[in-house]
């Protein structure tokens, strides 16, 4: 077995391995969507790493960069997500060889942490290759009594990144001392217009602008507001409008996560187990202190 870094001429063969051995689930697998992912990405393109018997293509690893601020100081870190091995190759350690090799290249790349939401198959793995449970992520739930269940026939507005310029210059929406993505415009652009998987919407109020997509559940649809940018200011009148435009999209629930939101809802259990392997620093990363958004921590 032989383990290089990918080139843009492996993205096809890399696709189908991922295809092969992990099928398409609820996340279409393309080459559009790899590039967008690992290639497109502002904070940086992914380093991945690949491995081959002979001239076949039998495992992939892939590490996505993200950055964090805590007032102006940043944080390098990746996000451990695609991984594929070969269904004829399985058991001959290709995981554990990708994930230590390309951990020690972000460790002497600077990286500060990597994070990922491993499920309960994958858990045990990364907790021996050195992650560590970070806790469980708080997502807070609005029920919402919605007697149709019927998406009305409205006009929602896609997210047009430029209206978004004013509230990133102008509001500060967290204090100093927390840590959140290192959010730009050029970010936005790429996180939430150029997306080839989900289409994100945005309601706009004289106090806010927040981002959210629809998702689909057997009650109707969750609401799910990935981003506020919000003054603080108006808090009933704009909750009020959220409330409205969920109802309006037939959603049955409200769900968001952060700091400062509008509304009042209920923290349930339902969040995602994070997992952190520090490689850079050894900042505590408490859900006190770090404070991702739902736009942040999607399974994509």
């Amino acid at each position: 077995m032989t383990i290089r870094p990918s080139t843009d001429q492996d993205i096809p063969a890399i696709v189908d391995l991922l295809k092969l051995s992990l099928g398409e689930s609820l996340m279409s697998k393309s080459e559009a969507f790899w590039r967008w992912k690992h290639i497109e990405n502002p904070f940086g393109k992914s380093p991945v790493l690949l491995a081959f018997e002979q001239d076949e293509l039998i495992g992939v690893r892939a590490f996505m960069r993200w950055e964090w601020r805590s007032g102006k100081t940043i944080f390098k870190s990746v996000r451990a997500v695609d991984t594929a091995t070969h269904p004829n190759h399985q058991g001959k350690g290709i995981f554990k060889a990708l994930t230590t090799q390309l951990v020690e290249q972000c460790r002497a790349d600077g990286v500060h942490f990597i994070f990922n939401t491993p499920n309960k198959i994958s858990m045990p793995g990364y907790l021996k290759m050195g992650w560590e449970k970070n806790g469980r992520m708080k997502i807070w739930v609005r029920p919402i009594m919605n007697l149709s269940r019927h998406e009305e026939k409205i006009s929602r507005q896609r997210f047009v990144p430029d209206d978004a310029l004013f509230f990133l210059k102008e509001w500060t929406f967290f204090p100093d001392e927390k840590l959140i993505t290192n959010r730009s415009l050029e970010y936005l652009q790429w996180r939430y217009d150029q997306n080839p998987n989900f289409e994100y919407y945005q309601l706009q109020h004289n106090d806010a602008l927040g981002i959210y997509r629809l998702k689909p559940n057997r009650f109707g649809n969750e609401f799910r507001i990935v981003e506020l940018f919000w003054n603080g200011k108006n808090r009933s009148d704009l909750s009020r409008m959220i409330v409205q435009t969920a109802k309006a999209a037939g959603a049955n629930l409200i769900t968001y996560s952060g700091i400062s939101f509008p509304l009042q809802a209920f923290q349930l259990p339902v969040g995602p187990i994070v997992t952190v392997h520090q490689l850079n620093g050894q900042n505590s990363l408490s859900f006190g202190f770090w404070k991702p958004s739902l736009g942040d921590m999607e399974v994509f």
